[in-house]
């Protein structure tokens, strides 16, 4: 009797595991939209700066990175995380949960990525 309730219990925790995952994973695609345009617009901004400033300054040359890179590298670790935490996975697969999710980010990734290029009109990177 008590196995009959274990085994509904984990089929429901499943089923909200799945409920929760994937409506996670579509908001994903906007925020890592809003993470590659970020980047570009700290690219931008790193060539705007370092023009305006005098030669041999070089107090712009860590701005792509720490206002570009880092974000969008965060924003992929955060969203590997909370993926992890809930998706779906099976008792014996203990690495399935890591590749569900990291499958997830890398399609969430590669979609924000084409819009911003489409947003962007092909452009990642500002040219120095």
């Amino acid at each position: 009797m008590d196995d009959a309730v274990g085994t509904r219990l984990s089929g429901r925790q499943r089923k909200a595991r799945v409920v929760a995952f994937w409506p996670l994973t579509v908001l994903g695609a906007p925020i890592m939209c809003a993470a590659w345009i970020w980047l570009t617009l700290a690219s931008t901004e790193q060539v705007t700066e370092s023009a305006k400033a005098p030669p041999g300054d070089t107090s712009t040359d860590g701005l792509f990175v720490t206002f570009g890179v880092v974000p969008l590298v965060l924003a992929h670790l955060l969203g590997l995380v909370i993926l992890r935490s809930i998706a779906p996975r099976e008792r014996d697969e203990r690495g399935a949960s890591w590749a569900i999710a990291a499958v997830a980010v890398l399609v969430t990734s590669g979609i924000g990525l084409a819009l911003a290029l489409q947003f962007n009109g092909g452009v990642l990177l500002t040219p120095q």
